[in-house]
């Protein structure tokens, strides 16, 4: 099974690899005409990135919280990094996976109860991008006349069930199967966060402001190719991005979130050599820091010996 994954992963990023290519290839004219205005901008985009890591740490640290998991700073901001960075180095979000270990060899938290955390940071996470999707392209419609049935219905689609899921979701008993119950025990430890309302609040908080900045990022990559954005809009490819990690199949969603990008940024009338540009641009800065920071923080995490 793990054979067909990659295989499956790999042929599809070879062959997005192979179309983005082609396209630049009989498009080259129109990225020749695409400079950076302002090299001096780039440095506002790395401190942007660290940002938005360290969010992803916080979130981490308090959906662990109700599980009785204490994370510190070095923990929780290095956790956001290696899962970057072995998202980065292999398929289907493999980042997750090390992360798992890390927490359950120096916490000895259970691989069940940690599932019910990535479950959680997807459902809130999903959540909040759908909301905040659903009111950039409202604005933008009231602004521009732009809209688009298609992207409406994802947000809807997202934003309705797991506002239900937060809500209302029982608790399941266990059955007399040893396998169903993993099931079960993830679905009952999305519960112990849903109860702790303080936890779901500050999360929600966090994903809102952590949307906000990576919208700012986006404002000033495209700034830095002299395409002027309004803030709205930047929120709307924001948003579409957040929810595109459900297709990350390849390794870091390599060749699949520049075909968002592509996708989203045709609905407001950029062309697709801009959104590429952009996209690249993005790809290059975490590709730097990632690969710097993921080994030294691997090292230093694997060193760490937790109080608790």
């Amino acid at each position: 099974m793990k054979s067909i994954k990659k295989i499956l992963s790999y042929s599809l990023l070879i062959i997005l690899v192979a179309f983005f290519a082609y396209y630049i290839k009989n498009h080259l004219s129109d990225f020749t005409t695409l400079k950076l205005i302002n090299p001096w901008w780039l440095i506002p985009l790395f401190i942007l990135f660290l940002f938005n890591s360290w969010t992803n740490g916080l979130i981490v640290k308090y959906l662990a919280e109700p599980f009785n998991i204490k994370l510190n700073l070095k923990e929780h901001f290095g956790l956001s990094i290696i899962t970057s960075f072995y998202n980065m180095i292999t398929p289907f979000r493999g980042g997750l996976a090390a992360k798992a270990v890390y927490l359950k060899q120096k916490h000895n938290f259970k691989y069940t109860d940690y599932l019910s955390t990535v479950a959680g940071l997807y459902v809130i996470n999903f959540f909040v991008g759908s909301i905040l999707g659903l009111f950039a392209l409202w604005t933008i419609y009231t602004t521009n006349g732009i809209f688009n049935w298609l992207i409406f219905l994802i947000f809807l689609g997202f934003a309705i069930p797991l506002l239900g899921v937060i809500i209302f979701s029982p608790t399941f008993p266990e059955t007399k199967y040893k396998f169903l119950n993993q099931f079960i025990k993830v679905m009952n430890g999305w519960n112990v966060i849903r109860k702790n309302k303080k936890v779901v609040l500050i999360s929600c908080i966090v994903i809102i402001v952590q949307i906000l900045f990576s919208s700012v990022s986006t404002l000033i990559s495209y700034s830095l190719f002299d395409i002027q954005l309004t803030f709205t809009k930047a929120l709307f490819l924001t948003t579409i991005g957040t929810l595109s990690i459900l297709i990350q199949i390849t390794p870091s969603g390599l060749g699949i979130n520049e075909a968002i990008a592509v996708f989203s940024g045709m609905i407001l009338g950029i062309t697709p050599a801009q959104a590429l540009a952009v996209s690249i641009l993005g790809r290059i800065i975490s590709m730097i820091t990632i690969f710097i920071l993921g080994p030294i923080f691997s090292y230093i995490l694997l060193k760490n010996k937790p109080k608790n």
